[in-house]
Protein backbone atom coordinates (compact mmCIF):
# COMPACT_ATOMS: atom_id res chain seq x y z
CA UNK A 1 0.00 0.00 0.00
CA UNK A 2 2.92 2.16 0.68
CA UNK A 3 4.49 1.60 -2.82
CA UNK A 4 1.03 2.27 -4.52
CA UNK A 5 -0.27 5.38 -2.40
CA UNK A 6 1.82 7.64 -4.92
CA UNK A 7 0.03 6.79 -7.99
CA UNK A 8 -2.73 8.52 -8.62
CA UNK A 9 -5.06 8.23 -11.53
CA UNK A 10 -2.69 6.08 -13.77
CA UNK A 11 -3.67 5.62 -17.24
CA UNK A 12 -1.58 1.78 -16.66
CA UNK A 13 0.13 0.57 -13.90
CA UNK A 14 2.86 -1.99 -14.48
CA UNK A 15 4.51 -4.01 -11.57
CA UNK A 16 7.37 -6.37 -10.38
CA UNK A 17 7.10 -8.21 -6.74
CA UNK A 18 8.58 -10.98 -5.03
CA UNK A 19 7.18 -14.21 -5.06
CA UNK A 20 6.22 -14.25 -1.34
CA UNK A 21 3.90 -11.13 -1.66
CA UNK A 22 2.93 -11.38 -4.98
CA UNK A 23 -0.80 -12.67 -4.72
CA UNK A 24 -1.29 -10.58 -2.45
CA UNK A 25 0.19 -7.12 -4.33
CA UNK A 26 -1.77 -8.45 -7.94
CA UNK A 27 -5.10 -8.52 -5.61
CA UNK A 28 -4.49 -5.09 -3.42
CA UNK A 29 -3.83 -3.19 -7.07
CA UNK A 30 -7.05 -4.80 -8.53
CA UNK A 31 -8.91 -3.48 -5.54
CA UNK A 32 -7.22 -0.39 -5.29
CA UNK A 33 -7.22 0.71 -8.69
CA UNK A 34 -10.24 -0.92 -10.42
CA UNK A 35 -10.69 -0.36 -14.09
CA UNK A 36 -7.14 0.41 -15.23
CA UNK A 37 -4.58 -1.77 -17.14
CA UNK A 38 -2.31 -3.25 -14.98
CA UNK A 39 0.23 -6.07 -15.86
CA UNK A 40 2.46 -7.54 -13.21
CA UNK A 41 5.29 -10.33 -13.02
CA UNK A 42 7.58 -12.03 -10.32
CA UNK A 43 10.83 -10.91 -10.46
CA UNK A 44 13.49 -8.62 -8.81
CA UNK A 45 13.58 -4.96 -9.99
CA UNK A 46 15.50 -1.54 -9.63
CA UNK A 47 14.06 1.87 -9.55
CA UNK A 48 15.73 5.53 -9.28
CA UNK A 49 19.07 4.44 -7.68
CA UNK A 50 17.86 1.27 -5.66
CA UNK A 51 17.95 -2.59 -6.00
CA UNK A 52 14.74 -4.38 -4.28
CA UNK A 53 15.51 -7.97 -4.72
CA UNK A 54 12.05 -9.24 -2.34
CA UNK A 55 9.78 -6.28 -2.72
CA UNK A 56 7.43 -4.55 -4.66
CA UNK A 57 8.45 -2.06 -7.61
CA UNK A 58 5.31 -0.25 -9.11
CA UNK A 59 5.32 2.41 -11.79
CA UNK A 60 2.64 4.28 -12.61
CA UNK A 61 1.92 6.02 -16.71
CA UNK A 62 0.49 9.24 -16.34
CA UNK A 63 -0.86 12.08 -18.78
CA UNK A 64 -2.50 12.36 -22.15
CA UNK A 65 -1.86 8.59 -22.81
CA UNK A 66 -3.76 5.49 -24.24
CA UNK A 67 -2.93 2.12 -22.71
CA UNK A 68 -4.40 -1.45 -23.09
CA UNK A 69 -2.92 -4.53 -22.04
CA UNK A 70 -3.81 -8.56 -22.47
CA UNK A 71 -2.73 -12.23 -22.23
CA UNK A 72 -1.19 -14.79 -24.04
CA UNK A 73 -2.69 -17.80 -21.28
CA UNK A 74 -0.48 -20.60 -23.42
CA UNK A 75 2.61 -19.42 -24.19
CA UNK A 76 3.48 -22.96 -25.37
CA UNK A 77 0.48 -21.63 -28.01
CA UNK A 78 1.07 -17.90 -28.67
CA UNK A 79 -0.33 -18.06 -31.98
CA UNK A 80 -4.24 -18.68 -31.25
CA UNK A 81 -3.69 -14.83 -29.55
CA UNK A 82 -2.28 -12.98 -32.89
CA UNK A 83 -5.65 -11.97 -33.81
CA UNK A 84 -6.54 -10.02 -30.20
CA UNK A 85 -2.92 -8.95 -29.88
CA UNK A 86 -3.64 -7.21 -33.08
CA UNK A 87 -7.25 -5.84 -32.19
CA UNK A 88 -5.80 -4.18 -29.12
CA UNK A 89 -2.93 -2.68 -31.16
CA UNK A 90 -5.21 -1.13 -33.13
CA UNK A 91 -7.82 -0.11 -30.35
CA UNK A 92 -5.92 2.75 -29.04
CA UNK A 93 -4.27 3.70 -32.71
CA UNK A 94 -0.77 2.56 -31.84
CA UNK A 95 1.37 4.00 -34.58
CA UNK A 96 5.43 3.40 -34.86
CA UNK A 97 6.82 6.62 -33.57
CA UNK A 98 4.67 7.13 -30.61
CA UNK A 99 3.83 3.13 -29.11
CA UNK A 100 5.73 0.10 -27.71
CA UNK A 101 4.50 -2.97 -26.45
CA UNK A 102 5.81 -4.29 -22.78
CA UNK A 103 5.74 -8.00 -22.34
CA UNK A 104 6.23 -10.24 -18.98
CA UNK A 105 6.49 -14.03 -20.61
CA UNK A 106 6.97 -17.30 -18.23
CA UNK A 107 9.21 -19.15 -20.67
CA UNK A 108 9.23 -20.06 -24.88
CA UNK A 109 10.18 -16.86 -25.07
CA UNK A 110 11.62 -17.36 -28.94
CA UNK A 111 8.56 -18.60 -30.65
CA UNK A 112 6.69 -15.88 -28.25
CA UNK A 113 8.65 -12.88 -29.66
CA UNK A 114 8.20 -14.48 -33.16
CA UNK A 115 4.53 -14.73 -32.96
CA UNK A 116 3.58 -11.22 -31.26
CA UNK A 117 5.71 -9.79 -34.40
CA UNK A 118 3.69 -11.05 -36.92
CA UNK A 119 1.05 -9.08 -35.23
CA UNK A 120 4.03 -6.29 -34.13
CA UNK A 121 4.93 -5.71 -37.55
CA UNK A 122 1.73 -4.66 -39.40
CA UNK A 123 2.35 -1.24 -37.30
CA UNK A 124 6.28 -1.59 -36.90
CA UNK A 125 5.56 -1.44 -33.08
CA UNK A 126 8.55 -1.76 -30.90
CA UNK A 127 8.54 -5.08 -27.98
CA UNK A 128 10.62 -4.45 -25.13
CA UNK A 129 10.49 -7.21 -22.40
CA UNK A 130 11.66 -10.20 -20.34
CA UNK A 131 11.36 -13.10 -18.70
CA UNK A 132 9.98 -13.47 -14.78
CA UNK A 133 11.83 -15.19 -12.14
CA UNK A 134 8.89 -17.97 -11.42
CA UNK A 135 6.19 -19.47 -13.87
CA UNK A 136 3.77 -15.97 -12.66
CA UNK A 137 2.36 -13.11 -14.44
CA UNK A 138 -0.71 -10.90 -13.88
CA UNK A 139 -2.84 -9.34 -16.14
CA UNK A 140 -5.77 -6.92 -14.53
CA UNK A 141 -5.70 -8.52 -11.19
CA UNK A 142 -6.10 -12.15 -12.44
CA UNK A 143 -2.71 -14.30 -11.90
CA UNK A 144 -1.93 -16.71 -14.29
CA UNK A 145 1.05 -19.48 -15.03
CA UNK A 146 2.29 -21.13 -17.89
CA UNK A 147 1.61 -17.48 -20.39
CA UNK A 148 2.73 -14.30 -20.77
CA UNK A 149 1.27 -10.77 -20.24
CA UNK A 150 1.53 -7.50 -22.46
CA UNK A 151 0.59 -3.85 -22.14
CA UNK A 152 0.59 -1.04 -25.49
CA UNK A 153 1.54 1.99 -24.68
CA UNK A 154 0.58 5.05 -26.72
CA UNK A 155 1.79 8.49 -25.92
CA UNK A 156 -0.19 11.09 -27.22
CA UNK A 157 2.03 14.02 -26.30
CA UNK A 158 5.75 12.88 -27.83
CA UNK A 159 7.51 9.92 -29.28
CA UNK A 160 8.49 6.55 -27.81
CA UNK A 161 11.36 4.68 -28.93
CA UNK A 162 13.18 1.31 -27.93
CA UNK A 163 16.77 0.65 -27.33
CA UNK A 164 18.73 -1.92 -27.21
CA UNK A 165 22.44 -2.33 -25.00
CA UNK A 166 25.15 -4.43 -25.86
CA UNK A 167 28.07 -4.57 -23.73
CA UNK A 168 30.31 -6.87 -25.71
CA UNK A 169 31.40 -7.31 -29.14
CA UNK A 170 32.33 -9.60 -31.52
CA UNK A 171 36.26 -10.95 -30.66
CA UNK A 172 39.40 -9.31 -32.79
CA UNK A 173 40.00 -12.96 -34.51
CA UNK A 174 36.51 -12.78 -35.85
CA UNK A 175 36.08 -16.33 -35.93
CA UNK A 176 32.91 -17.42 -37.24
CA UNK A 177 31.42 -21.06 -36.89
CA UNK A 178 28.26 -23.19 -37.65
CA UNK A 179 26.17 -24.73 -35.17
CA UNK A 180 25.85 -28.07 -36.93
CA UNK A 181 24.72 -30.65 -33.70
CA UNK A 182 21.51 -29.12 -31.34
CA UNK A 183 18.95 -29.81 -29.71
CA UNK A 184 17.06 -27.00 -30.51
CA UNK A 185 14.31 -27.76 -28.03
CA UNK A 186 16.45 -28.21 -24.59
CA UNK A 187 18.80 -25.39 -25.89
CA UNK A 188 22.23 -26.77 -26.02
CA UNK A 189 24.73 -26.93 -28.83
CA UNK A 190 26.37 -29.98 -28.78
CA UNK A 191 28.93 -29.03 -31.85
CA UNK A 192 30.00 -26.36 -34.20
CA UNK A 193 32.06 -26.54 -37.02
CA UNK A 194 31.23 -30.62 -36.60
CA UNK A 195 34.03 -30.32 -32.90
CA UNK A 196 32.31 -30.79 -29.55
CA UNK A 197 31.52 -26.95 -28.81
CA UNK A 198 33.45 -27.36 -25.59
CA UNK A 199 36.61 -27.96 -27.02
CA UNK A 200 36.08 -25.20 -29.89
CA UNK A 201 35.20 -22.88 -27.07
CA UNK A 202 38.06 -23.29 -24.47
CA UNK A 203 40.70 -23.70 -27.38
CA UNK A 204 39.12 -20.03 -28.90
CA UNK A 205 39.82 -18.52 -25.55
CA UNK A 206 42.33 -20.58 -23.55
CA UNK A 207 40.22 -21.61 -21.17
CA UNK A 208 40.25 -24.87 -19.10
CA UNK A 209 36.84 -26.70 -18.36
CA UNK A 210 36.68 -25.84 -14.62
CA UNK A 211 36.16 -22.59 -16.51
CA UNK A 212 33.11 -23.53 -18.29
CA UNK A 213 29.96 -22.00 -17.64
CA UNK A 214 30.92 -19.02 -15.88
CA UNK A 215 33.18 -17.69 -18.84
CA UNK A 216 30.02 -16.34 -19.93
CA UNK A 217 30.38 -13.14 -18.22
CA UNK A 218 32.52 -12.12 -20.29
CA UNK A 219 32.40 -14.72 -23.17
CA UNK A 220 28.73 -15.03 -23.84
CA UNK A 221 28.06 -16.60 -27.75
CA UNK A 222 27.02 -14.30 -30.07
CA UNK A 223 24.16 -15.06 -32.98
CA UNK A 224 24.59 -13.23 -36.32
CA UNK A 225 21.41 -12.13 -37.68
CA UNK A 226 22.40 -10.14 -40.61
CA UNK A 227 24.43 -7.53 -39.69
CA UNK A 228 23.32 -7.34 -36.50
CA UNK A 229 24.81 -9.64 -33.44
CA UNK A 230 22.36 -11.27 -30.75
CA UNK A 231 24.04 -12.37 -27.18
CA UNK A 232 23.30 -16.09 -25.78
CA UNK A 233 24.70 -17.33 -22.11
CA UNK A 234 26.21 -20.07 -21.47
CA UNK A 235 24.32 -22.19 -18.63
CA UNK A 236 25.53 -25.44 -17.88
CA UNK A 237 28.15 -27.84 -19.57
CA UNK A 238 26.50 -31.55 -20.60
CA UNK A 239 27.55 -34.72 -21.70
CA UNK A 240 29.30 -35.52 -24.82
CA UNK A 241 31.08 -31.90 -24.94
CA UNK A 242 27.87 -30.23 -25.60
CA UNK A 243 26.77 -26.83 -23.88
CA UNK A 244 23.12 -26.17 -22.54
CA UNK A 245 22.46 -21.94 -23.44
CA UNK A 246 20.04 -19.91 -21.93
CA UNK A 247 18.25 -19.41 -25.54
CA UNK A 248 17.29 -21.48 -27.98
CA UNK A 249 20.11 -21.97 -30.95
CA UNK A 250 19.07 -23.38 -34.57
CA UNK A 251 20.86 -25.96 -36.50
CA UNK A 252 23.26 -23.98 -39.15
CA UNK A 253 22.71 -21.28 -36.94
CA UNK A 254 25.87 -18.77 -37.62
CA UNK A 255 27.91 -18.18 -34.13
CA UNK A 256 30.62 -16.50 -32.81
CA UNK A 257 33.02 -15.28 -29.56
CA UNK A 258 31.77 -12.34 -28.01
CA UNK A 259 34.39 -10.18 -25.35
CA UNK A 260 33.69 -8.26 -23.07
CA UNK A 261 34.23 -4.02 -23.40
CA UNK A 262 34.50 -0.87 -21.65
CA UNK A 263 31.07 -1.00 -20.35
CA UNK A 264 30.90 1.90 -18.65
CA UNK A 265 31.39 3.71 -22.16
CA UNK A 266 28.98 1.86 -23.55
CA UNK A 267 26.27 2.88 -21.00
CA UNK A 268 27.48 6.51 -21.51
CA UNK A 269 27.43 6.57 -25.32
CA UNK A 270 23.55 5.00 -25.14
CA UNK A 271 22.53 7.68 -22.69
CA UNK A 272 24.04 10.25 -24.74
CA UNK A 273 22.34 9.04 -27.77
CA UNK A 274 19.07 9.18 -25.67
CA UNK A 275 19.64 12.67 -25.02
CA UNK A 276 20.52 13.76 -28.35
CA UNK A 277 17.08 12.30 -29.49
CA UNK A 278 14.91 13.18 -26.93
CA UNK A 279 14.18 16.70 -25.56
CA UNK A 280 13.18 15.81 -22.52
CA UNK A 281 13.09 12.12 -20.74
CA UNK A 282 9.59 11.57 -19.06
CA UNK A 283 10.78 8.55 -18.25
CA UNK A 284 12.60 5.15 -18.93
CA UNK A 285 11.52 1.35 -18.11
CA UNK A 286 14.31 -1.26 -18.69
CA UNK A 287 15.09 -4.60 -18.45
CA UNK A 288 18.49 -5.37 -17.99
CA UNK A 289 19.46 -9.52 -17.94
CA UNK A 290 20.68 -10.68 -14.16
CA UNK A 291 23.69 -12.04 -15.63
CA UNK A 292 24.39 -7.82 -16.36
CA UNK A 293 23.18 -7.47 -12.79
CA UNK A 294 25.93 -9.59 -11.57
CA UNK A 295 28.76 -8.46 -13.78
CA UNK A 296 28.05 -5.56 -12.69
CA UNK A 297 28.18 -6.23 -8.81
CA UNK A 298 31.34 -8.03 -9.07
CA UNK A 299 32.46 -4.83 -10.91
CA UNK A 300 30.91 -2.31 -7.78
CA UNK A 301 29.51 -0.79 -10.95
CA UNK A 302 25.34 -1.14 -9.98
CA UNK A 303 25.21 1.90 -8.14
CA UNK A 304 27.04 3.81 -10.62
CA UNK A 305 24.96 2.60 -13.33
CA UNK A 306 21.60 3.19 -11.62
CA UNK A 307 22.78 7.22 -10.88
CA UNK A 308 24.14 7.26 -14.31
CA UNK A 309 20.38 6.69 -16.20
CA UNK A 310 18.89 8.75 -13.17
CA UNK A 311 20.99 12.16 -14.72
CA UNK A 312 18.42 11.27 -17.87
CA UNK A 313 15.54 11.13 -16.14
CA UNK A 314 13.05 8.61 -14.29
CA UNK A 315 13.94 4.89 -14.50
CA UNK A 316 12.50 1.51 -13.28
CA UNK A 317 12.86 -1.93 -14.83
CA UNK A 318 13.26 -5.75 -14.04
CA UNK A 319 15.99 -7.33 -13.72
CA UNK A 320 15.27 -10.58 -16.32
CA UNK A 321 16.11 -13.52 -16.94
CA UNK A 322 16.47 -13.43 -20.58
CA UNK A 323 15.07 -10.09 -22.65
CA UNK A 324 13.15 -8.69 -25.43
CA UNK A 325 13.74 -6.59 -27.85
CA UNK A 326 11.92 -6.34 -31.19
CA UNK A 327 11.89 -9.66 -33.23
CA UNK A 328 14.60 -11.54 -30.69
CA UNK A 329 14.84 -12.97 -27.75
CA UNK A 330 18.30 -12.61 -26.24
CA UNK A 331 20.63 -12.61 -22.84
CA UNK A 332 23.05 -10.46 -21.30
CA UNK A 333 21.24 -7.81 -22.91
CA UNK A 334 19.51 -4.30 -22.10
CA UNK A 335 16.76 -3.02 -23.60
CA UNK A 336 14.33 -0.54 -22.94
CA UNK A 337 11.66 2.26 -23.84
CA UNK A 338 11.81 5.68 -23.29
CA UNK A 339 8.96 7.74 -23.45
CA UNK A 340 8.79 11.93 -23.47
Amino acid sequence: KEAFKGLENPVAIVYIAGKEIFDKVTKDVKAMFPGVETIGCVGQSYYMENINLTGLTAVGFYGKARAVAGVIEDVTMPLVNVAEIEEKMNKIGAAEKDTVCLDFACGNDAQLVTTMNIALHKKNISLVGGTAWEDTVAYNGKIYHNAAVYLFLKNLEGKIKAYRENIYEARESGEHFIATKVDTAKSIIYELDNKPVQKVYMEALGVSEKDLPAQTFINPLGRYRGNEIYLISLKSKVENGGLECYKRVNSMDILTIMQLMDYEQIVQNTLEGMKQEFSKVSGIFSINCVFRYLLFEQKNFTEKYLQCVRQIGPHAGLIGLGEHYNTQHVNQTMSCFVFE
